[in-house]
């Protein structure tokens, strides 16, 4: 009997039949992610990312609407994709939580009313509210700050019972003007960056602080331009404060006024908005001769009645030299430390930018923030961004006299709870 040396392989099927693919898995469509809510942790981590982006878009070239450019110098503080310029959010921060993370949010982008919903729904529903006396700080925050004294009072009895302390005190906020700063009163408000509708809320934010501060400064000098929408918005703010005969102090108006002058050249062509905020402009700067030429041109221009003069009190005229100097509206100079105020918003902030100038020299930067309202995301970051590059020079940030609201959207967005110092009594 004969055997094979090598055995045959196994017989796979017929020569020439292909064998039929294996059917694919089909996913179900049950187990699909489903999306969830970003968290304002993962919002702030987000920013990290968001220079590049927004270059992208700058590159777009897309259709875009007529608006005007304002030229100047660049901001002393400027956000970068290099490494040290990101911002760095902390993991974890004694006494945040998600709760107080996105109340600090709200609150920065000046949505006051929701962050106090958030704030009072989480320390009744949310453990990790309930156990955080920083979110509890912050909610007695914001109700001093919306003068709700009965609410301030009343939890103060529940944060007696739940954390065995006593509460704080009552302390009116309004109207309180730093140590050293006695010839300037009420608040700030810088605009920067191009006027548009996206500056709706903080507008809105300065007509809520009117109604609360004695005075205000508002700076246009970081301005680098304007659409339509954003001219109104700033016109009809500005109308209603010279109608109920308010203070307001404006600064550095000058470049865009030009640039609205050099618009408004054009007549009809010109949006109407630019041509709103010029004569809004000019009746605030005490300009009679200027305004009733620019009057009659709009009322040709627009076939309407021309509109009258009505200029504000003279009290509202910012002094000419102040026009030369360091914004008034900004902290106040003193020889040991730099005291801000207000509302600080964008990276360009004048007060912000002060910051600079302040280090030089000295190893230790103390900032008193105790009479500051609110600073925005942005600003925020540019801040954490300058602290890392003031610690690269081995320098240390003091920051005195942050609010519990404040402190917390500064913890989130990665100021280490070190540079906290509270405030001496």
């Amino acid at each position: 009997m004969a055997f094979n040396l090598f055995p045959k392989p196994p017989t796979k099927g017929k020569p020439g039949e292909a064998k039929p693919p294996e059917p694919k898995a089909q996913p179900d469509p049950g187990s699909r992610p489903v999306a969830r809510p970003v968290s304002a942790r993962e919002l702030a981590a987000s920013v990290k990312t968001r220079p590049a982006a927004a270059k992208h878009r700058m590159d777009d070239p897309g259709p875009r609407e007529r608006e005007i450019t304002v030229t100047g110098p660049h901001s002393m503080i400027e956000w970068s994709s290099a490494p040290t310029q990101k911002i760095q959010v902390a993991e974890a921060n004694p006494g945040l939580c998600a709760v107080l993370e996105n109340a600090a949010l709200q609150y920065a982008n000046g949505q006051s009313a929701q962050a106090r919903e958030v704030l009072e729904t989480g320390i009744i529903s949310d453990d990790d509210a309930k156990n955080s006396p920083l979110a509890w700080l912050a909610l007695f925050d914001l109700l001093q700050r919306s003068n709700d004294r009965l609410a301030f009072d009343q939890l103060a009895l529940r944060y007696v019972v739940a954390f065995e302390r006593s509460a704080p005190a009552w302390e009116d906020r309004v109207g309180r003007a730093p140590p050293g700063a006695k010839s300037v009163a009420g608040g700030y408000v810088g605009l920067t960056g191009k006027l548009g509708a996206g500056h709706a809320q903080q507008i809105a934010g300065m007509l809520a602080s009117s109604l609360k501060q004695p005075q205000l400064r508002l700076d246009l000098g970081s301005i680098t331009g304007a659409d339509d929408a954003g001219a109104k918005l700033l016109a009809n703010a500005l109308a209603q404060l010279r109608k109920r005969h308010y203070p307001l102090v404006l600064q550095h108006p000058e470049k865009i006024r030009r640039a609205l002058e050099q618009s408004a050249t054009q007549g009809r062509e010109a949006p109407e908005g630019y041509w709103v905020l010029l004569l809004e402009l000019l009746q605030w700067q005490q300009d009679h001769k200027v305004f009733e030429d620019r009057a009659i041109e709009f009322a040709v221009a627009f076939e309407v009645s021309p509109p009258s003069w009505e200029p504000p009190p003279d009290s509202a005229i910012a002094p000419v030299e102040a026009e030369h100097s360091v914004p008034q509206g900004a902290a106040p100079e003193s020889p040991d430390q730099l005291l801000w105020q207000g509302v600080l918003a964008g990276s360009s902030d004048p007060q912000l930018a002060k910051f600079i100038v302040f280090r030089e020299g000295r190893h230790t930067i103390p900032i008193d923030m105790s009479a500051v309202d609110r600073i925005d995301f942005v600003c925020a970051g540019a801040f954490s961004n300058a602290i890392v590059r003031a610690e690269s020079q081995r320098k240390g940030v003091q920051i005195i006299g942050a609010s519990p609201i404040i402190r917390a959207l500064l913890l989130l967005i990665g100021v280490s709870p070190r540079h906290f110092v509270k405030k001496a009594q």
